[in-house]
Order: structure tokens, then C-alpha cells, then sequence
């Protein structure tokens, strides 16, 4: 199952910033352990979306917990639970194997 990981900076935009090296560290175990498949910033930069594989939304919780933007209180998260139905032929089928390809 796929889960957006949205989050909202709630600390002054410097003290995110002061942890961005563990959050990217964070990010980087994420993607080689296979639970990260996306991230990036949102537009504009108010917190960032996070793309996690994971089999239950517990994983997925434990994946998005340990981040230091959260362990530090510097942003919040929301946790949606998401399994696509379709998907371009463009997509990874494993971010959607039940999902119709759509061409």
C-alpha cells in the first residue's frame, strides 16, 4: 500500500532548516530500505510530501515517526492511506500492482 506523507513546517522556516542534513539522512535510509519512493518540498515551502511503500498504515507511522523534522517538533504530519486503482502504463506497477493501466 501506498501512503502520502504530507507535512506542515510549524517552526520558523530556520529551525527546519537546521535539520535539513538529518532529514535527508533520514530520507536517504528511507529510499534504501525501499519505504520512500518520492519526496520533495511543497509549493510554496510551508512542509514537503513524502511518497511511502509499506504494508500497513503502523508501518508506514513508524517509517514517517522517526523523521527529525518530526522528533524535533519542527513540522507535523498526516499520514493518507492510498492504493491507486489506475495507473499510466509510465508507473511503476509496483507502486500500483493492483491498479488498471491505463494507455
Amino acid at each position: 500500500m501506498l501512503f502520502l506523507d504530507i507535512l506542515k513546517y510549524v517552526r520558523p522556516i530556520e529551525e527546519v532548516d537546521a535539520l535539513l542534513e538529518p532529514h535527508r539522512d533520514w530520507l536517504m535510509r528511507g529510499f534504501a530500505s525501499g519505504h520512500m519512493l518520492m519526496a520533495g518540498r511543497r509549493d510554496p515551502r510551508i512542509g514537503g510530501v513524502i511518497l511511502i511503500k509499506a504494508e500497513t498504515l503502523a508501518e508506514a507511522r513508524t517509517v514517517a515517526e522517526v523523521d527529525p523534522f518530526i522528533t524535533e517538533g519542527v513540522a507535523e504530519y498526516d499520514l493518507i492511506a492510498w492504493e491507486p486503482t489506475m495507473r499510466s502504463a509510465d508507473a511503476p506497477e509496483a507502486w500500483g500492482p493492483k491498479a488498471a493501466v491505463i494507455r
